[in-house]
């Protein structure tokens, strides 16, 4: 992957997620200039598909102080889209709370997106499609909670961070206690694993396991074939 735009830019954001301040060098990712930047909500900046989990991550950020890398899209002044690593941390206490982020991008628009990244945008673009027909037809009729567990344990380890029972059960939007069952049966058919021995409560790490990740890898892979135009069976 050819990395692009050279150094990393750095931003900082208020506790309602306003934007306060942002070097040069995020002038230059976003194409735009500064006073387009400051004073509007972070959430702005990003693409659209992106802007619902983005808010999740930032406010979990300021609740729990735990700094966080992910990927996200930016969406530029002429409306073309830059993917980026970006790193949050919170600074302050209390009322002074902020959040410093560090944005590098990825690569190139004209560079095509590694293996591990399709599959990536494949499991987000899944868990989408999931969220989307759960709200035009209901949890009844949609909703799959072991596949969006799966999904979302699969996410956060693509993104190299950790995913806790209690943010998955709010990520797929079913209380708790549900998801807890469904956790444990995936666990007992050896689909997941724990980061830490006992029970499973809510701020309990979550992982895929070995078996569960190369199931998903093999998915995908047969899936990106299809939308790159491989044959689909009848």
């Amino acid at each position: 992957m050819r990395m692009a735009l050279g150094p990393a830019a750095h931003g900082l954001i208020g506790d309602d997620l306003t934007v306060l301040a942002v070097d040069s060098a995020y002038e230059s990712i976003l194409a735009r200039p500064r006073e387009e930047i400051v004073g509007r909500t972070v959430l702005d900046t990003l693409a659209e598909g992106d802007r619902r989990g983005a808010g999740e991550q930032l406010r979990q950020i300021l609740d729990d102080g735990e700094a966080r890398f992910f990927s996200q899209r930016h969406i530029r002044a002429d409306g073309t889209i830059l993917w980026v690593n970006l790193h949050v941390s919170r600074i302050g206490v209390g009322d002074d709370c902020r959040l410093a982020v560090t944005c590098q991008p990825l690569r190139e628009q004209t560079t095509q997106p590694s293996t591990v990244e399709s599959q990536w945008r494949m499991a987000r673009l899944l868990l989408t499609a999931i969220r989307s027909g759960k709200h035009s037809f209901g949890q009844a009729l949609i909703g799959n909670p072991a596949t969006e567990i799966l999904l979302s344990a699969y996410v956060a380890e693509a993104e190299a961070r950790a995913i806790k029972g209690g943010e998955i059960a709010k990520h797929i939007a079913v209380d708790w206690l549900l998801a807890k069952r469904w956790l444990l049966a995936l666990g007992n058919a050896g689909f997941i694993e724990l980061e830490r021995p006992g029970p499973i409560v809510e701020d309990t790490p979550i992982r895929l396991s070995p078996q569960a990740l190369a199931t998903l890898e093999s998915i995908f892979g047969s899936l990106l074939a299809v939308a790159q135009g491989a044959p689909v069976e009848a």
